[in-house]
């Protein structure tokens, strides 16, 4: 999956965090915060986040382009969303993130990706539980 080249469906079922004018073809749902390490420091503490959550498995890293894929099944009945990140740098000691999240079947979500993302986000930056 590539950001810069990333189209959005009309589907609500799908979630799009990235600094601004990082992805070329499609508008976040939410502009990225800035955060105050590497790039792989950053990758490191979201794959943990991440990894910490039921039901995700890590399913791809490229460390060439540090983008890293996982999947999260849902309790009930296991349907797969997957939520495909990339770091980059902003300068010494900043970074950022792009992240997308989207459910493999079916047409609307219910916020499932948003909230997830949004609440994973808020651990990242150390307001929520890890």
């Amino acid at each position: 999956m590539d950001f810069q080249t990333l189209r959005l469906t009309a589907k609500p079922n799908q979630y799009l965090v990235a600094p601004a004018g990082f992805c070329l073809k499609a508008k976040p749902h939410r502009t990225a915060p800035d955060f105050t390490s590497e790039p792989g420091i950053l990758r490191g503490r979201f794959r943990a986040i991440a990894l910490a959550h039921p039901r995700v498995v890590q399913m791809a890293a490229d460390d060439a382009t540090l983008t890293d894929t996982y999947v999260q099944r849902s309790a009930l009945l296991g349907f797969p969303d997957t939520i495909t990140v990339q770091f980059m740098a902003f300068g010494p000691g900043h970074s950022s993130l792009a992240v997308y999240s989207r459910s493999r079947y079916g047409y609307s979500d219910l916020g499932v990706n948003k909230a997830r993302i949004d609440a994973w986000l808020l651990e990242l930056a150390g307001k929520g539980p890890v």
